[in-house]
């Protein structure tokens, strides 16, 4: 081979290491790494043993979703956390997450480009122990608020709707500040489904209710999921009027047995009618950073008090 040719070999070489920006010169690799002992959080959901703790030193507001199987409480979680992927959700800001591998794992397959059939979040395994996403945002002033949502299978609330004695293995209702049922509007609207899907309903509440698991300062809500499904070609007046009944009995009959009861319509992912788009996300997480009324710390009187001692109380008031 000759001089000339080695030469451009060499050269046409150099030139295509120059040109590569992929290259890593190497040199931090030869720098030792020290074990620190440091050990970074897995950022997957938060087990029922350290949510205690996480509860003592954060302070937070705890949501509890219940619904059965494919209500769409995955979903609920998965849209949440991809809205604040896209920017503010109302009035508030995404600051900081516990469990953002759990939250990106659900949104991933939520989304189309997941290579899905069709965008949906994963079923909660029945088998599985509950589980809670951390999430924490932040207002315009910047005060921020901690929020944890639990996650567990829809099966088995159901059991515990059935087996009473399965109640006392929820251990998440305890320390729920809200406890959201989620109500499928697509299963309303349907004929074949609608009468037992609604008994089912009215029975878990009860269940939980009746049986003193519900806690008596948290706050009720109804959720109505999938309201692109009552928005959908093909709905009849008479679905849309059966909603609107059901939701009025469900009023009736909680409304005065529990502190606070109220009923949301939202759609996380919409699908069977795009143009309804996401609904109700931005004043669900508003209702949920509320702060706690102050309470007045003074000692109620006491009426017609026996002891002159209990009626000072009401003398110093």
């Amino acid at each position: 081979m000759s001089d000339n040719l080695m030469q451009n070999e060499v050269t046409e070489r150099v030139e295509a290491v120059e040109d590569d920006d992929t290259l890593d010169p190497g040199e931090e690799f030869e720098t030792p790494v020290e074990a620190t002992g440091l050990q970074l959080r897995s950022n997957d959901a938060i087990s029922q043993g350290a949510v205690s703790e996480f509860r003592g030193n954060v302070r937070t507001k705890t949501v509890v979703l219940v619904g059965e199987q494919k209500a769409g409480k995955t979903t609920l979680l998965a849209s949440l956390f991809g809205q604040f992927c896209d920017g503010p959700v109302g009035r508030f800001t995404f600051a900081e997450s516990r469990t953002l591998l759990a939250f990106s794992e659900r949104r991933h397959l939520a989304l189309r480009k997941s290579q899905r059939k069709s965008p949906s979040a994963p079923r909660t395994s029945r088998a599985g122990p509950v589980h809670f996403f951390h999430l924490c945002v932040a207002d315009e002033v910047g005060e921020r608020f901690n929020i944890l949502i639990s996650d567990r299978s829809g099966e088995a609330f159901d059991a515990a709707r059935r087996n009473t004695q399965l109640l006392s293995r929820l251990e998440e209702l305890p320390m729920a500040d809200f406890v959201c049922f989620l109500l499928d509007a697509g299963k309303l609207t349907n004929k074949e489904t609608r009468a037992g899907y609604k008994r089912k309903f009215r029975e878990t509440i009860r269940a939980l209710n009746d049986n003193g698991v519900l806690p008596s300062t948290a706050k009720i809500e109804i959720l109505v999921t999938k309201l692109d499904k009552l928005q959908r070609k093909g709905v009849d007046l008479e679905a849309l009027e059966e909603v609107a009944r059901y939701e009025a009995d469900l009023r009736t009959e909680f409304a005065a047995k529990v502190t606070s009861f109220e009923i949301y319509q939202v759609c996380a992912l919409p699908r069977a009618n795009l143009e309804t788009g996401v609904v109700g996300l931005s004043e669900m997480v508003d209702r949920w950073c509320l702060p706690d009324p102050v309470v007045d710390p003074r000692p109620m009187p006491v009426r017609n008090a026996a002891r002159y001692l209990d009626r000072l109380v009401g003398v110093w008031t």
